[in-house]
């Protein structure tokens, strides 16, 4: 089977998704505003041929022509992020997506895609109403967990069962829990937190629930990953609640060195005001370290409050502050987390089967779409 991804090519996601498909005996071709290597397969980057004495159509039927070749040549066509691509634009009516005729498309919603993330522009109307064409016209839609399935369904307006859930998966290998034992008689509470600082991922208020922490554990420290637009303010907020000195920032890491960080933390923060899925939650889970998130869409799918972590009400430094304390204050209760945690990624997450829901799909849905052509 051949299979044409419309995707980022740097994704995490993407870069681990190819190999399992390429495993699988697909030939992957990735159409891609970002390049990078991924090897095995093919990576192409997107680009509306320009006009020529060959081609003196307009923009807007070069890019209908162009499109509709990855369409003829590929078994299916897979579209990661909703209109990054053009597809929604031909002849110049959004609602007119008789391109996807030409072939099997598959799109896949991404958060961003239906919730606009705090902080960043809005979607304007015309903009929903194209990416809403795009989802009524797909083949088939995917999400990755059934709370996001719930809100692209009622966002496009399209029946839930037709949103088929496939969820973001974990490498087992790279994040597992080593042999050494965390907690021993000098052993340094250890508080984590990787989604980045955008104002969507609510570091701030990690950060206001420090104090708080070091009241009830003076020792704990806390390691803070990643880059952003907000970390500026969140490290002026630190020296302002004078807690800087407990804080170290790791800055932007590259995601296979993660597992190794993880390895050494007792407790992993996610206090995120929005998320579609939540894979940091996984992640933390394989590598046997409890969460504390916010109890909201996604991390209601990725984390079992009281089990493998605990949810707590968003945007509530408090409410981070007495479950960190909780977990930290509680050997047994952490363990058990963690072996539950982990527990659950190997049985419903692995990156391995969740290649082969994907190769699965795809020919479900190509052979649907050959039945009715």
């Amino acid at each position: 089977m051949k299979i044409c991804l419309f995707a980022d090519a740097q994704s995490v996601h993407i870069q681990q998704l190819v190999p399992g498909l390429l495993a699988r005996g697909l030939e992957v071709h990735v159409l891609t505003h970002k390049p990078a290597e991924l090897p095995g397969a093919t990576v192409e980057r997107f680009c509306v041929p320009p006009a020529s004495l060959a081609n003196p159509r307009r923009w807007n039927g070069r890019r209908a022509a162009y499109l509709r070749r990855f369409l003829r040549r590929f078994d299916v066509v897979n579209i990661h992020f909703l209109s990054d691509w053009g597809f929604e634009l031909l002849d110049g009516s959004p609602d007119d997506l008789e391109v996807f005729h030409d072939g099997c498309v598959i799109v896949t919603a991404w958060g961003s895609d239906v919730s606009d993330p705090p902080g960043e522009t809005p979607a304007s109307t015309d903009l929903i109403r194209k990416r809403v064409a795009m989802l009524r016209s797909a083949a088939a839609v995917t999400t990755c967990g059934p709370t996001f399935a719930e809100i692209v369904a009622r966002y496009g307006g399209i029946e839930r069962e037709n949103v088929h859930v496939v969820p973001f998966g974990v490498n087992t290998e790279l994040f597992r829990p080593s042999d050494h034992q965390r907690r021993g008689p000098d052993h340094i509470p250890r508080v984590g937190f990787y989604k980045g600082f955008r104002e969507v991922y609510g570091a701030e208020y990690l950060i206001r629930a420090i104090p708080g922490v070091l009241a009830e554990i003076p020792e704990a420290r806390f390691e803070l990953i990643g880059d952003g637009p907000c970390l500026e303010s969140c490290q002026t907020l630190a020296r302002r609640l004078g807690v800087e000195s407990s804080v170290d920032w790791l800055g932007r890491q590259r995601h296979d060195a993660l597992g190794r960080i993880l390895d050494r933390w007792d407790v992993s923060v996610i206090p995120s005001i929005h998320e579609a899925f939540g894979v940091a939650a996984l992640e933390s889970s394989a590598a046997a370290v409890p969460v504390v998130a916010s109890n909201v869409e996604g991390l209601r799918d990725t984390v079992v409050d009281g089990e493998t972590g605990l949810l707590v009400e968003p945007k509530n430094p408090d409410a981070l502050t007495d479950a960190i304390v909780s977990l930290l204050g509680d050997d047994e209760k952490c363990v058990g987390m963690g072996r539950a945690g982990r527990a659950m990624v190997e049985r419903a997450y692995d990156w391995r089967d969740v290649h082969t829901q994907w190769v699965r799909l795809y020919e479900r849905v190509l052979e649907t779409s050959a039945v009715m052509v």
